[in-house]
């Protein structure tokens, strides 16, 4: 540990990049798996969700942790796993699945024990993700930022030198920047950044979901995890909402273009992900039918509101 942590946050990003180019199970190997009935659970290989805050991730968390064991599961944020490293074995085995807010530059990446993993993220819609975030520190008393950010206007917050989901975490996120806001020091040009972001999704994330697209991905890892039940009620939603029809076009076009990377990167998400929805036929129809299972689903776990 104490070796780790003296590289430098470069060293650490490259490290894990050459871990996950030996041990990730590509996307193709996910259309593969989408072919056949994939054994439920991790059919032998570790799952990383690699949760971006305020992408819908605390559902997916739920939604992950009942397709497996639960005693194989282990939900941890990575400044937890710092002071606790020993907490992700169990029976000197690594946890099967792991959950939190990560970066690149995370340790757990050098400890898999099993030969092969499946790392998944979900991207948003860059502005209102910012909005969602606003809304969510100036509620969370327990959020560290929680002081910082509860008197701010929004046009205040998304210029705070202390706010860290500002500008363009998505793309520092998944690159390894975020961390003592390594992205000041990063010497690439803002088109090389964009370009070794979108490599990094492509080609270090098995597979990955849009939160706008939210249940295309859950039918799409109901395809290539073997994910059975999907079903879900949205959880962890801000207490309060900003209504974005009433935020001036100035303001919004000001994060838009604090976070030009992430419009860019998830303008390619999108794109991505849709093409490959049709690869392995996930379908506007699918998507539907799983819709109004779900909604029953909602309304079942909500029988005893109308029996009061």
């Amino acid at each position: 540990m104490d070796r780790w942590y003296k590289l430098s946050i470069k060293e650490r990003n490259d490290l894990n990049n050459s871990v996950l180019d030996d041990v990730l199970l590509p996307w193709k190997r996910m259309v593969v798996r989408s072919k056949k009935t994939p054994l439920p659970g991790l059919a032998g290989f570790h799952v990383i969700f690699f949760h971006i805050p305020k992408t819908g991730g605390t559902t997916l968390d739920y939604i992950t942790a009942k397709n497996y064991r639960i005693d194989y599961v282990y939900q941890v944020n990575g400044p937890a796993f710092d002071r606790h490293v020993a907490g992700i074995f169990k029976n000197n085995q690594m946890f099967r699945t792991l959950m939190g807010h990560y970066e690149l530059n995370e340790y757990f990446y050098q400890l898999f024990d099993r030969a092969k993993i499946a790392q998944f993220t979900m991207i948003r819609e860059p502005v209102s993700r910012v909005i969602s975030y606003y809304d969510y520190l100036r509620t969370s008393e327990n959020h560290p930022k929680y002081r910082i950010a509860k008197d701010l206007t929004l046009e205040e917050f998304i210029v705070h030198p202390d706010i860290d989901e500002m500008p363009n975490a998505q793309a520092h996120r998944i690159l390894g920047l975020l961390k003592k806001n390594e992205w000041r020091k990063d010497k690439r040009s803002e088109t090389q950044l964009l370009e070794d972001a979108k490599y990094q999704l492509e080609n270090r994330f098995s597979l990955f979901g849009i939160t706008e697209l939210y249940d295309h991905f859950l039918v799409m890892a109901q395809k290539t995890l073997g994910w059975h039940d999907v079903f879900y009620r949205r959880m962890n939603e801000s207490k309060q909402k900003t209504d974005k029809t009433k935020v001036p076009k100035s303001i919004m076009k000001q994060i838009a273009e604090l976070n030009s990377i992430d419009v860019q990167l998830y303008e390619f998400a999108k794109k991505l992900f849709i093409d490959r929805c049709e690869q392995i036929g996930v379908t506007e129809e699918k998507v539907r039918l799983f819709q109004e299972a779900n909604r029953k689903f909602v309304n079942n776990l909500d029988w005893h509101i109308e029996n009061d």
